[in-house]
């Protein structure tokens, strides 16, 4: 299993910075880019925030798929 993260793409819709998004966050900007990459998964608490920001569904940020 592997997860997928769709959080770029919903950056460009919200029209919103990386800057203004890490800030509201509470995390810094090379903690999100680690995000944004892949390389980790945010916790619950931030994810949910993450999504209210965007606009979206946590479940619209992130997808699993059957993958290794």
């Amino acid at each position: 299993m592997k997860w997928v993260n769709n959080i770029d793409a919903y950056i460009i819709k919200s029209g919103r910075s990386r800057k203004f998004i890490a800030k509201q966050l509470g995390i810094s900007e090379n903690q999100f880019l680690a995000w944004r990459k892949g390389e980790y998964l945010p916790p619950v608490d931030k994810a949910i925030l993450l999504a209210e920001l965007l606009d979206c569904t946590v479940y619209d940020l992130f997808e699993r798929t059957d993958e290794e």
